[in-house]
């Protein structure tokens, strides 16, 4: 795999470029900020307007990262497991959860961030009781995920 960045102008007056690698995501020269409206993240914002649920490729935006936005109102429930090529950190906001990291079980609750290496077979439940309200950062501009059961 090469970081031999291929450079493209985008418009010659902003002096905006584009570089682009074998990286998953594009590597932009110039900053620039977004704002990112919910409708365009949330999976069902009219279902839960108190909650968050949905994701978001930032990778369209510049950045290296993914976002998962989890609300699990039911014990029970959460994603099946899987791993990435790179780092998952999970912002635990609102409950408890049940991770399942590698060979080993973790519990983690509000206020605790969990953070798995690249390439390690994960998942989660929700242990209740309650919902579990889980912020999830992918180190990564767009979603790679190999599920494993």
């Amino acid at each position: 795999m090469s970081n031999t960045a291929k450079t493209t102008e985008i418009n010659p007056r902003s002096s905006a470029c584009v570089a682009s690698t074998e990286d998953a995501a594009p590597v932009y020269a110039r900053r620039m900020a977004h704002v990112i409206d919910r409708d365009k993240w949330a999976g069902t914002p009219d279902r839960w307007p108190d909650h968050w649920q949905g994701e978001l490729q930032c990778g369209a935006y510049g950045s290296r990262s993914c976002l998962i936005f989890n609300y699990l109102p039911e014990t029970g429930g959460g994603p099946r497991l899987h791993m990435h090529p790179y780092c998952e950190i999970f912002i635990i906001r609102t409950g408890t959860g049940l991770f399942t990291v590698g060979d080993r079980q973790i519990e983690a609750s509000a206020g605790q961030i969990l953070i798995v290496p690249p390439n390690t077979p994960h998942k989660f439940t929700n242990l209740g009781p309650g919902p579990l309200e889980t912020t999830d950062i992918h180190e990564n501009g767009s979603f790679i995920t190999e599920w494993l059961e």
